[in-house]
Parts: structure tokens; C-alpha cells; sequence
């Protein structure tokens, strides 16, 4: 096709399921942190017990998915480097759509500008 330009994926579409499984950890310790009672009933575990395991699982998603998600390339961790040097309303925005890594250049096929 004349005229159109050949688009990127996004930088992290290869990696997209780390922050699906991070979001899924997120859920589940957000429901122990919100409903430990009741949780903890249906474990036969002690409410705090089941708090604390939530908010464990909820620090050890955030933590991984920070590490996890990097450039293919430099090895830059592109979920710290949007949270650190992006706006509170539009990290996880720009996350989601950038095409090239902001420390390298290259997209995720590795291909160098």
C-alpha cells in the first residue's frame, strides 16, 4: 500500500501478559486486604493472617512487575522508568502506547532507529 507507513507495536506488547498477572495478584490481595474475615473462614486461617498475606502478594505484584517488564534491548525497566518520569495521570497511558524505548531507542523487535 502506497503511502502508509509501516506502524510499531507498543514497546511492551510482548510483555503485556506480566502485567496481566501482576493485575490478577493485585485483585487477589486486594480482596484479602478488603475481606480478610471472611477469606480467612473459608481458609480456617486468622483474619490477620490472611491480611498479611495479602499485603504481601500485593507488594511482591508491584515489586515484580516494576522488575519484570524491561527493554529487550538495553534492559531499561520500563514500568519504573513511567512511573518515575511520567505524570500520576499518565503513566500507565503512556506505558500502554509508547512504541520506542526512551533510553535506546529500539521498539520490542530490538530493530535500532
Amino acid at each position: 500500500m502506497e503511502g502508509q507507513q509501516c506502524e510499531l507495536p507498543v514497546l511492551i506488547e510482548r510483555q503485556q501478559w506480566k502485567l496481566w498477572l501482576a493485575g490478577v495478584m493485585l485483585a487477589v490481595g486486594g480482596a484479602g486486604l478488603l475481606m480478610p474475615d471472611g477469606i480467612g473462614r473459608t481458609l480456617d486461617a486468622p483474619g490477620v493472617a490472611v491480611q498479611f498475606g495479602a499485603m504481601v502478594l500485593c507488594f511482591v505484584s508491584l515489586g515484580w512487575a516494576a522488575n519484570a517488564v524491561r527493554c529487550k534491548h538495553c534492559g531499561l525497566r520500563i514500568v519504573m522508568f513511567a512511573i518515575s518520569c511520567q505524570s500520576v495521570g499518565q503513566w500507565l497511558h503512556w506505558l500502554l502506547t509508547v512504541k520506542r524505548c526512551p533510553k535506546c531507542g529500539s521498539d520490542h523487535a530490538r530493530r535500532q532507529p
